[in-house]
């Protein structure tokens, strides 16, 4: 989560550029956690935070009105860490208000009162009606949701599962929260924006936006063992966006091999402020992780540690975190007879100043889309061992120089690289400083800026009549749109193709085959073009590329065509 955070940061630093949160929940306990974390300095404070429902009724007329109150004719009010106030008709108690001052503002729990068989709330921030809950007894419970005042959504749930819902804005009834999601958003989401959809859960629903849409791929949608899951390779690959963003070259490389994704790649790696220098003494060996034992194995780090200890008898292992897997730690630890040697020391909220205090981290981690916590640890200078897994491990640790990479499991090695850095430590603290200063925000903010621009354009008029109109191309190229690119690439190939220049044709097919790599004619020309160049490699490579997108086309192509079996042959000799 704060990658994302960060990465939206950025892009309200983007002039005319208006960054919004979206939350499919609607309800004053959403508003009230974004607005806890703007408060501590997590969100930019030009981010806007609203719900589905908000975004696709914001200028909309909507006739539906808030509920009727029941008249009073006075109050009492009793004020302490929450003021109740209650509103008397005569002497009959109608309405009662639990009132609090939260981080978004002044909330307010309205109890309706004057019907005894429906148990009414209204919940309101700053006066203003959010939501209300009407629960019959039963087991049935309604849910409205209101924007401007106005009632938008009205969701009847039974024992807590979904039964209907009825939108003011579609009018009409949806028996599944996918079907009412998907109307809305095909229906009422403006067109003229950019939408992040962060991780494949979210792809189905994506895919009935009328936007611009960018993927980011974490690493959630590979198993453990290897290989994509099959529900993540078929979301992945319907994705009908504009582009996909990884945030290591490894993982772009490895999604271009496995799937037939539509949307190009990039790859964006994250950035590290890199931490001012302070002359904090360097004592022991840290993990700073959540103690979660199925995907981050800390025991088998405290086995590790355990095995070598009497060789490093002044340093102790201090593990930071929590999670469901502390208990087990506590006691694999008194089990390991090791209590006076590690210390499970708590949530963190200063990773830096542990990374800034250790000799070395240990990182056991069976999957890893980048990891910042990695990147956090280099650039304060403290060298990082971890399991060898997909994907950040490998981009950010260059083994023998900044860390060391280890079989996942392999507790033996883990206890040798220990002993490893510690006696090149200096070596190794030298090799992390050189790392930090590849991950600049100056680098991140400029490929991401580059990636908003390419995908809404920037203004340039076309001259259909200029002088040099492959020049003209070229230069539209750099201006318009991602969704403009292939007709001025069909006219560039074109005008190659006129003045005989089969290296400008190949360099359009390429950047075709770029743009849309699940369509096979761009590859195909690739292939004939790089050969009539005489770049082998490349030929190569398309050729393996060909082969894993389209096996049985490839197997038709190399039968008909046998002078490309050559190429192949050489390459597997």
């Amino acid at each position: 989560m704060s990658a994302i955070f960060k990465r939206m940061n950025l892009l309200a630093d983007r002039p005319n550029t208006e960054v919004v949160l979206l939350n499919l929940q609607h309800g004053v306990n959403q508003k009230v956690v974004f607005g806890q974390l703007r408060e501590q300095g997590v969100f930019d404070a030009r981010i806007k935070h609203v719900s589905l429902f908000e975004f696709c009724a914001a200028e909309r007329a909507i006739d539906a009105s808030a509920p009727a109150l029941p008249g009073w004719d006075r109050t009492t009010e009793n004020r302490g860490e929450k003021t109740r106030k209650l509103y008397y008709n005569g002497d009959t108690l109608v309405m009662r208000d639990v009132v609090e001052k939260v981080a978004a503002g002044s909330a307010t729990v309205r109890h309706i009162l004057t019907d005894p068989d429906v148990d009414l709330r209204l919940k309101y921030l700053d006066d203003r009606l959010i939501e209300s809950v009407a629960r019959f007894g039963d087991g049935i419970t309604d849910k409205v949701a209101y924007a401007n005042g106005s009632q938008i959504c009205q969701t009847r749930l039974e024992h807590s599962g979904f039964q209907y819902a009825e939108h003011a804005l579609l009018k009409g009834r949806f028996d599944t929260e996918n079907d009412l999601n998907n109307k809305l958003v095909s229906r009422h989401f403006p067109p003229d924006c950019i939408v992040f959809v962060d991780g494949t859960t979210m792809t189905d629903l994506a895919r009935h936006i009328p936007a611009s849409k960018v993927l980011f791929l974490h690493a959630d949608h590979r198993l453990p063992a290897g290989g994509v899951i099959p529900r993540s390779s078929s979301q992945i690959e319907q994705f009908d966006g504009d582009a996909i963003v990884t945030a290591t070259n490894a993982h772009k490389a490895q999604v271009e091999g496995d799937l037939r994704h539509r949307a190009p790649i990039r790859a964006i790696p994250h950035y590290i402020d890199t931490p001012e220098r302070d002359d904090t003494k360097r004592r022991h060996i840290c993990t700073v992780s959540r103690l979660e034992l199925d995907g981050k194995p800390v025991h088998q780090c405290i086995e590790a540690f355990t095995q070598i200890m009497h060789k490093v008898p002044d340093i102790n292992y201090l593990i930071y975190g929590t999670g469901l897997g502390e208990a087990r730690l506590r006691q694999f630890i008194k089990h390991k007879g090791c209590e006076d040697r590690v210390f499970i020391m708590g949530y963190t909220d200063d990773p830096t100043h542990v990374f800034k205090s250790s000799l070395l981290s240990i990182a056991p981690t069976m999957t890893e889309g980048f990891g910042l916590a990695l990147l956090e640890s280099l650039a304060s200078g403290c060298p990082v061992i971890s399991y060898d897994v997909d994907y950040g491990p490998r981009e950010l640790i260059e083994p023998g120089s900044n860390g060391e990479l280890v079989r996942p499991g392999d507790i033996e090695a883990i206890a040798e690289m220990i002993l490893k850095v510690l006696n090149r430590r200096a070596d190794y603290q030298q090799g992390c400083k050189e790392t930090a200063a590849r991950y600049t925000f100056d680098a991140y903010k400029a490929r991401y800026f580059r990636l908003i621009d390419d995908l809404v354009g920037r203004p340039y008029w076309f001259d259909i009549s200029a002088p040099d109109l492959r020049a003209e191309v070229a230069n539209a190229l750099n201006h318009a749109p991602l969704g403009g690119h292939w007709q001025l690439l069909d006219l560039s190939i074109r005008l190659a193709s006129e003045a005989n220049d089969i290296a400008g044709m190949y360099d359009g097919y390429l950047q075709k085959h770029n743009l849309r790599p699940d369509l096979q004619r761009p590859l195909m020309r690739c292939i004939w073009l790089s050969q009539r160049l005489g770049r082998v490699e490349d030929c190569r490579a398309h050729l393996a590329d060909f082969g894993r997108r389209f096996p049985v086309n490839h197997a038709q192509f190399l039968q008909r065509y046998p002078e490309f079996l050559a190429l192949e042959v050489d390459e597997v000799g």
